[in-house]
C-alpha cells in the first residue's frame, strides 16, 4: 500500500507533468506563426517603430511578410518583403509650404486619412497584394493605427486576429472606436501643446480639439467602407465596427513621459522600442566632439521637411542666433552650403543621432520633437529645447517641459534673439535640465519587462488566445448614447418630471381639499 507521503509525491509529479504538458502546449502554440503586416503611409519615422516591432518578431523565429514602401538592403531570415514604394508618395524631404500647408493642425487629420485610403485603394489594385494574401496563410494581420480603417479589411477577408500599432500616443480620434475614452478634464488630446490642460482656457481648447477630432474623423472615415465592400464584398461590416475587433494596440508610448491615463488592458505600451545599443561615433564626429571645450549642441528638425525650403526669416534666424553662442553645433542641414554659416556650425545631410546623443559632452537637443529622437534623448539623459512643426510634435516636446527637461518655442513667432537667450537658459542653468532629464531618463529605464518583450508576450498571447477578445471592454457593445448615459439621464429626468407632476397635482387635489373644507356652509 501507498503512504500519504507516496499518494501526495505521485499526485504532485502528475500536477507538475500536466503542467509542463500544458504550458508547453501555449508556449508553442505561436511558435513559428505567419504574421502580415502593412504599411500604410511612406514615413521613415513611423516605420521606424513598426519594423523595429516586426524585426523583434523575425528574431523570435516568426515568419514576416511585410507590405511596405521601405525595403530591406540585404535579405532577413524568415522576412519577406512586397516593396510598394512606387504606390505612395513619399514623406522624406518634402518641401516647407507644403508640408505645413497639408499639416496644419485643422487639415492634419483628412490629410492623414486621404494618404491612409490613397494606400488602401492603390493595395487594393494592386495584384501582388492578392497573390500574396491568396497564397499563403496567416495567422495574425499588424497595421498602423493611423487615421483610416480601410485596412482592417484584410483581417476580415483572412479571418484573423488584428494588431494595430500606434506610432506616438493614441490617437483622439481613435478613442471612441476602443471604448477608451479620456477625459478631456485632464487628459491632453494628439494635438494639444500642453502635457496637462492647467486651467479654464485650456480645458476648454482641448475638450474643442477632442469633440473636433472625433466628428471630423467620423466624417472622413466614411470613405472606408466603401473602398472595403468594393474590394471585400458589398455584404462586408462597416470599416469601424472592424476596427472595433482588433484584438491589441502597440502604443509607442510610456506612462513616465506622456503621463499616465487609464488604458484598456489590452492597449500595451511599447515606447522606445526602436532604441538600439548605441555604436562608437565615426572617427572625425568623435574627434570634433572631444575637441568642443565648451561642449556640442545636436540640431535637427528630422527627416520630413526640406530645411532649406523653409521661410528665409526662419533660416536667417538659426544662422545667426548660432553664431553667438559659444558651443559646437552639429546641425543636420541637406544642402552642403549655407551661405554665412558660422565656423562652430558643422551641417551634415545625415548624423548618426542615436550615438551622438550619447556622448557625454553633448549639452543639448535641439528638435522638432518626433517620438522616435525624443525617446532617444530620454533614453541618453539629454535636455532638449523643441520647435515643433506639426502634428503630435507640440505635445511630445510639452510633455519633456512637464518633467522640466526642456523649454519649446513656436516657429512661428521665432527671433535670433529668443532662440539665443533659450540655448543660453538651458545651458546656463544646465545642471538644472540635466537633473531633470536624468531622472526621466532612469523612470523610462525602469521596467518589468522591456518593449521588445512586451511585443513578444502579447502578439503571441493574442495569437493562442485567438484573438484574446476579452481584453476588450463590453463598451464596444455599446452605442454613444447608451455609453454616455444619455438613455439613463433621460429616464431619470422623466421620473423626476413626472414625480414632480404628480406631486404638484396632488398638492392642488389637497389643497382643493382643504379650501372646499374651509368654506362655511350655506344655511
Amino acid at each position: 500500500m501507498c503512504t500519504v507521503v507516496e499518494m501526495i509525491g505521485s499526485w504532485c509529479i502528475t500536477l507538475m507533468t500536466v503542467g509542463v504538458l500544458t504550458s508547453g502546449r501555449y508556449l508553442h502554440a505561436a511558435d513559428g506563426a505567419r504574421i502580415l503586416a502593412m504599411m500604410p503611409i511612406a514615413a521613415k519615422s513611423h516605420w521606424n517603430v513598426v519594423d523595429s516591432v516586426l524585426q523583434t518578431l523575425v528574431a523570435r523565429g516568426h515568419h514576416v511578410t511585410a507590405i511596405t514602401p521601405f525595403p530591406k538592403k540585404s535579405q532577413v531570415a524568415n522576412y519577406t518583403e512586397v516593396d510598394v514604394s512606387r504606390l505612395m508618395p513619399s514623406g522624406v524631404s518634402v518641401p516647407w509650404d507644403k508640408v505645413m500647408g497639408e499639416c496644419s493642425e485643422h487639415n492634419n487629420l483628412p490629410f492623414l486619412s486621404g494618404r491612409h485610403k490613397d494606400m488602401c485603394r492603390a493595395l487594393y489594385e494592386y495584384d501582388e497584394f492578392w497573390r500574396v494574401i491568396e497564397t499563403n496563410k496567416y495567422d495574425l494581420f499588424i497595421t498602423e493605427l493611423l487615421a483610416s480603417s480601410c485596412d482592417a479589411y484584410v483581417s476580415y477577408y483572412l479571418k484573423i486576429p488584428q494588431i494595430v500599432i500606434v506610432t506616438s500616443h493614441v490617437h483622439t480620434w481613435y478613442h471612441h472606436t476602443f471604448g477608451s475614452h479620456m477625459n478631456p478634464a485632464h487628459i491632453s488630446t494628439y494635438h494639444a501643446p500642453f502635457a496637462v490642460p492647467k486651467h479654464f482656457i485650456e480645458r476648454m481648447k482641448n475638450t474643442y480639439d477632442y469633440l473636433f477630432s472625433h466628428i471630423v474623423f467620423k466624417l472622413v472615415d466614411r470613405e472606408s467602407t466603401v473602398i472595403g465592400r468594393k474590394y471585400f464584398g458589398s455584404d462586408a461590416p462597416d470599416a469601424d465596427t472592424l476596427m472595433k475587433n482588433s484584438s491589441l494596440v502597440f502604443i509607442n508610448g510610456h506612462f513616465t513621459v506622456d503621463l499616465a491615463k487609464p488604458l484598456l488592458p489590452n492597449f500595451v505600451n511599447i515606447g522606445g522600442i526602436h532604441l538600439v545599443q548605441p555604436k562608437p561615433l565615426p572617427k572625425d564626429i568623435e574627434q570634433y566632439i572631444n575637441d568642443s571645450p565648451n561642449g556640442v549642441i545636436f540640431f535637427t528638425l528630422g527627416s520630413v521637411i526640406q530645411l532649406e525650403t523653409s521661410p528665409t526669416y526662419l533660416q536667417k534666424t538659426f544662422v545667426e542666433a548660432l553664431a553667438e553662442i559659444p558651443q559646437r553645433v552639429l546641425w543636420k542641414y541637406d544642402v552642403p552650403n549655407i551661405k554665412n554659416l558660422p565656423n562652430n556650425v558643422k551641417i551634415g545631410k545625415w548624423f548618426p543621432q542615436r550615438d551622438i546623443l550619447e556622448h557625454k559632452n553633448v549639452k543639448l537637443f535641439i528638435s522638432h520633437g518626433g517620438m522616435s529622437g525624443i525617446y532617444e534623448a530620454i533614453d541618453s539623459g539629454i535636455p532638449v529645447l523643441g520647435i515643433p512643426l506639426f502634428f503630435d510634435q507640440s505635445h511630445n516636446i510639452a510633455n519633456i517641459v512637464h518633467w522640466g527637461a526642456g523649454i519649446m518655442l513656436d516657429h512661428k513667432t521665432l527671433t535670433k534673439d529668443i532662440f539665443v537667450n533659450a540655448i543660453k537658459e538651458m545651458i546656463t542653468n544646465y545642471d538644472k535640465y540635466k537633473l531633470k532629464a536624468m531622472e526621466l531618463s532612469r523612470r523610462f529605464k525602469d521596467r518589468q519587462n522591456t518593449p521588445k518583450e512586451e511585443v513578444i508576450y502579447w502578439t503571441e498571447y493574442v495569437i493562442k488566445h485567438k484573438g484574446a477578445h476579452h481584453l476588450k471592454t463590453a463598451a464596444l457593445k455599446l452605442s454613444w448614447y447608451q455609453y454616455f448615459l444619455i438613455d439613463i439621464l433621460i429616464t431619470i429626468v422623466l421620473i423626476a418630471l413626472v414625480s414632480l407632476s404628480g406631486i404638484i397635482l396632488l398638492l392642488k387635489v389637497i389643497k382643493n381639499l382643504v379650501c372646499n373644507l374651509s368654506k362655511p356652509k350655506k344655511e
